[in-house]
């Protein structure tokens, strides 16, 4: 019987009636469905019209022979899982590889003992009864790997609109984000606190998933809100307070870095503090002054509640640039199979800065990454962030 209880049926190709009628005979006392033809031509058709579980063919016939039969099923998608017998006379080693090589499953010698033709046929539908099983549950994962794939472009969809529009005026801002196939935790912001303090933040949560979207949003709704009890114009505050609410133990093991700096406006002065983030790079468009990678000596956030951060002070000269991003932006992996480095990344950025100083540098450096690493595909989501502070 198969899966939907009716009777299995068997396709028998022999041009030997007798020989048929004997076969056909047996197994049709177990209750098998015996369709019986005499060609390999009417094997093909009658096995098209209607696709058995099984298939008892002879090796030689007249026209078309037994390992051409096989060789027309297999090459069938909707034959190919029939089991194929092969009904020889031929007991060379040499034979059988032939037929193997034709995708024949088993083999039955002639004269056809009834109890192995009985055991080899059982032995050959638990086998079809498997595949068909894998099959359904191949179809079964493609169908939830599908609908996962939509939930998680959805998501990302979601965390893009959560992000803030380029921005003009006293502090000119644009950013660029991708998300990855699996989706990561990037997260970023920048809007003014008051008519003095313009904020800008990049977090990036560890894993893919929604399990790694999920504490970076809860970050962005925090400080967009402004519930966090603490003075937002205080970077090290802020990640003292984040570290205090995030602990990883509290969020199937996740933790976070993030960037956070705060720009005043009147006396062209940025703070910040960093919690495990990659440094920012400031240079001046004018060069007035030299570069700098600013650094922070906080840990992750959620790594170790006793954690502490510090605020850093620098005063922006004319020109300046802030440049912040997540660390998928470089972890990318090159022609020789090398993933890209965090120095590497930051040689790059040094010889772009004239590129990234220009309307369009953002995309002129990603397409400086996209050179390098041969267009290929980035393993994490990216975000990137260039201020230019007047």
């Amino acid at each position: 019987m198969d899966s939907s209880g009716s009777p299995t049926t068997i396709l028998l190709v022999d041009d030997d009636r007798i020989h048929s009628r004997l076969l056909q005979a047996r197994l049709s006392a177990q209750g098998y469905r015996v369709v019986m033809v005499e060609s390999g031509e009417a094997a093909l058709e009658q096995a098209r019209l209607s696709p058995p579980t099984l298939i008892l063919c002879d090796w030689l016939m007249e026209g078309i022979d037994g390992l051409d039969v096989c060789r027309a099923c297999k090459s069938d998608p909707s034959l190919e899982s029939a089991h194929f017998i092969l009904l020889t006379s031929r007991s060379r080693v040499e034979d059988r590889v032939r037929g193997l090589d034709c995708g024949a499953d088993d083999f039955l010698s002639k004269p056809v003992d009834p109890d192995e033709l009985l055991a080899r046929v059982r032995s050959g539908i638990r086998l079809h009864q498997a595949n068909e099983r894998l099959k359904d549950l191949a179809e079964e994962l493609r169908l939830q790997k599908a609908r996962l794939d939509q939930e998680l472009e959805e998501a990302a969809s979601y965390v893009r609109s959560l992000f803030p529009e380029a921005m003009t005026g006293a502090v000119r801002v644009e950013s660029r984000f991708e998300p990855s196939h699996e989706l990561g935790g990037d997260s970023f912001d920048f809007f003014w606190l008051d008519a003095e303090h313009f904020i800008l933040y990049l977090a990036d949560a560890s894993g893919h998933g929604l399990a790694a979207a999920f504490p970076s949003i809860s970050v962005h709704n925090q400080l967009r809100s402004r519930s966090l009890p603490v003075d937002l114009r205080d970077p090290a505050a802020v990640l003292q307070a984040l570290n205090a609410g995030f602990q990883m133990e509290r969020h199937q093991g996740r933790y976070l870095t993030i960037w956070y700096g705060v720009y005043q406006r009147s006396s062209r002065t940025l703070r910040y503090a960093s919690a495990g983030h990659p440094p920012a790079l400031l240079w001046s468009r004018t060069g007035t002054f030299p570069s700098r990678w600013l650094r922070g000596q906080g840990m992750a956030v959620g790594l170790f509640q006793e954690s502490t951060y510090a605020t850093e002070s620098l005063e922006v000269g004319e020109g300046g640039c802030l440049l912040v991003y997540s660390d998928g932006l470089y972890e990318v992996p090159r022609p020789d199979g090398v993933m890209g480095t965090l120095p590497e990344f930051m040689q790059l950025a040094e010889q772009c800065r004239g590129l990234l100083s220009d309307d369009d540098g953002l995309d002129r450096l990603l397409s400086q990454i996209h050179d390098i690493t041969a267009n290929a595909p980035f393993t994490d989501d990216y975000s990137v962030i260039r201020a230019i502070l007047s």
